[in-house]
């Protein structure tokens, strides 16, 4: 049986960013995905936070100086919907 639907997971990451005086800090954020498979979403996800100009979480209040890097983990991958 072929099917066109796609399942909805629950992606739970964290971005880890690093100040350029050396300071670091962690965001952690969810989004809900639309997929075939927890893989398929782990390169969608992946292919958003590095091709994408838009933020993949929100940057908090306070923060000063520039960003010299940050890096994004996904820590879990959790079907909440099936079609």
């Amino acid at each position: 049986m072929m099917t066109n639907w796609h399942t909805d997971y629950m992606v739970k990451y964290h971005i880890t960013f690093v100040h350029n005086d050396g300071r670091s800090e962690v965001v952690r954020d969810n989004m809900i995905v639309e997929g075939r498979s927890p893989e398929e979403v782990k390169k969608i996800i992946l292919a958003k936070y590095k091709h994408s100009g838009v933020s993949t979480t929100d940057i908090p209040d306070g923060w000063s100086g520039e960003i010299r890097s940050n890096e994004l983990s996904i820590d879990d991958i959790e079907k909440i919907w099936e079609y």
